[in-house]
């Protein structure tokens, strides 16, 4: 009688390899073995296969102790500040009401009487009957108009004093503004924050050209403000927390925002103002010290070394040990993909438009990132040109970005990216049709005020999806500039914003058609857009190539892929596996075949130490 170990070693011995089963089975089959290795056979590896970064955050934490501390530590902060110093020159730079001074006026003659004595009449651009702004009556010929020879008065309901009001930056000189506001948006294409600290403290506003100056290199500090954090906080996340972070981020930018318009009515002055909106500024260099360097750019610039430290930060901080030998083998093998990548030993800004595909979304995406941002601005500039009080509807219209970045938030986890933005780029257009209606109408502020909330609602959605495509489609070594191919083109485009605003001084309808065109324009290519929702972020050139490629335009929620190519045979595959499932033993193989098959069998379970049931 065998013992259970003797019958074990027996049953493995009964084919040493699968050569024999084969032969067996059938003869003329060639053998699977060559030079002594079974054919696709590979020596397996007992270490963790690192296929990407995210396979790191998935071992020390893609969503712990340390991105939450980043997150609403370091970045939350940041970002509340920076409305403070990229918006108020939106109060800084408002035109009171004014017409004409005319000398003459006694204490016993209202304002009002004055007015209709001495100013003429004209059609405003709301088409409504209003006092001229730069002609008054001749007083030695009251039927004839001539021009404001003696300065404006200012009305003081909102301000005790604005730029363009101490300097009559009005009628002939009334594109100042507008030409202050276009010259930022040309700075902004580049970005530091001192600059913006000088520019608001420059209070010798007489000089025009040294004020467009300063205001130029104010206005690069935008990117570096908003941009560049979110880029920190997005690389040391997991897919799902990145989004969530992106609407937290957003939701500190609108309290910062609507704090904004209180500041400005309680100042009352602009050299108050402007002295008191840049002080938080100063504060940002505070958090320069707790500001990691990516780990994710480490590695692809090579740099694993450094990498590895922060990737050791990162665990310790989340409460998570790692294995000393394992990790930095990890890391070596993302380092040594990276120099194995030939696409990735020499990029740059030409890299985004040497392949179709990657062309093709850099192109979307900054055409997307361009009308979210001449949108955005362009409804937040022309809030100061709507009826009614003007803090009020500032304030409105950047405390209904709470709620719209928290679906943002909610939206993108659930419907995806791409029909997200599309869908609310849609909203957008139809609210600035309802508001290029209602505004030559008379009454119908309000009904004005909601549409321009909506633009606000679905604009805010948008901007917060673009930024985090403009993460999530880009390569490794790519996703600084590629964001920045995208912000200028952005920055370049948003030239036309301050002047877009402007025609509402002639006509106000027409801002808000050309809004209305800017939006249909971000719809066609925010669906041109390839879906990120849950795709691995492209480590390298030859990944973002591949992202996005056969899927059908009209897919909806495509399943994740490492390399975001969606595989067009796994259907195939499925039924086939599905086919050879339903098939019977002896339909793939002779009769004959079925004992040699059971022995097989039993042979290799002794191998591996798994006991058979006998059926």
């Amino acid at each position: 009688m065998t013992t259970p170990t003797e019958e074990n070693e027996k049953q493995t011995l009964a084919f040493p390899d699968l050569d024999e089963l084969y032969s067996k089975v059938s003869p003329e089959m060639e053998p699977l073995r060559k030079n002594g290795i079974i054919e696709g056979e590979r020596k397996q590896d007992p270490r963790q296969k690192c296929t990407d970064f995210d396979d790191i955050l998935s071992i020390v934490g893609a969503d712990g102790k340390f991105q939450k501390i980043l997150l609403y530590g370091v970045i939350c902060p940041f970002i509340m500040i920076s409305p403070f110093l990229v918006l108020n020159n939106i109060f800084l730079l408002d035109i009171p009401d004014h017409w004409c001074t005319v000398p003459g006026v006694t204490s016993d003659v209202d304002l009002e009487t004055w007015k209709n004595l001495t100013i003429s009449r004209e059609i405003g651009p709301d088409g409504e009957l209003r006092y001229s702004q730069c002609l008054m009556y001749d007083p030695s010929n009251p039927n004839v108009t001539m021009t404001c020879n003696l300065g404006w008065t200012y009305d003081k309901t909102d301000y005790e004093t604005t730029i363009p009001s101490d300097f009559d930056w009005v009628c002939e000189n009334m594109g100042h503004a507008t030409d202050t506001f276009t010259v930022e948006t040309i700075g902004s294409a580049v970005g530091t924050v001192v600059f913006a600290i000088m520019a608001d403290n420059f209070l010798v506003a007489k000089n025009f050209l040294a004020f467009l100056t300063f205001q130029t290199l104010a206005g690069m500090a935008y990117p570096s403000i908003f941009n560049m954090p979110l880029l920190i906080v997005a690389e040391v996340c997991g897919s799902e927390y990145r989004a969530w972070a992106y609407a937290v981020t957003w939701m500190i930018w609108v309290v910062g925002n609507s704090v904004l318009p209180l500041v400005a009515w309680a100042c009352r002055t602009w050299q108050l103002f402007a002295i008191v909106s840049v002080i938080p500024g100063f504060f940002l260099f505070l958090f320069y010290p707790w500001i990691s360097e990516s780990p994710r750019w480490l590695l692809t610039m090579g740099r694993g070394r450094e990498a590895l430290q922060i990737i050791r930060k990162i665990a310790k901080t989340n409460g998570v040990e790692i294995d000393h030998e394992e990790m930095p083998a990890m890391v070596e093998d993302l380092v040594q993909k990276q120099k194995e990548d030939r696409s990735s030993r020499n990029v740059g800004v030409w890299t985004l438009f040497q392949n179709y595909r990657l062309a093709k979304n850099t192109i979307f995406l900054a055409l997307a990132w361009s009308m979210n941002n001449l949108l955005y601005n362009g409804v937040t500039l022309n809030t100061t040109s709507m009826d009614g009080n003007k803090f009020l509807n500032y304030f409105l219209l950047s405390i209904i970005e709470l709620p719209s970045g928290y679906l943002a938030g909610v939206l993108v986890e659930k419907t995806g990216r791409r029909w997200t933005q599309v869908g609310f780029f849609l909203m957008c257009v139809i609210s600035c049709a309802i508001c290029a209606v209602a505004v030559v109408q008379t009454g119908a502020e309000y009904v004005v005020i909601a549409g321009a909330l909506g633009i606000k609602f679905g604009i805010t959605i948008t901007s917060m999806v673009v930024y985090l495509q403009g993460v999530e489609i880009f390569p490794t070594q790519l996703r600084s500039t590629g964001a920045g191919v995208a912000s200028t083109t952005s920055s370049i485009l948003g030239i036309m914003g301050p002047y877009i605003i402007f025609m509402g001084k002639f006509n106000a309808t027409l801002p808000y058609i050309m809004l209305g065109v800017i939006s249909a324009v971000g719809l066609v290519a925010s669906a041109g857009l390839p879906e990120t929702f849950r795709q691995h972020l492209p480590e390298t050139v030859e990944a973002a190539n591949k992202f996005g490629k056969g899927v059908p335009f009209w897919s909806y929620l495509p399943k994740p892929r490492h390399d975001g190519v969606a595989d067009k045979d796994n259907s195939n595959k499925n039924g086939e596996i599905e086919k050879l499932k339903g098939n019977k033993v002896d339909d793939q193989f002779p009769a004959a075949a079925a004992p040699i098959l059971a022995d097989f069998l039993a042979a290799s379970a002794a191998r591996r130490g798994v006991p058979m049931l006998k059926v």
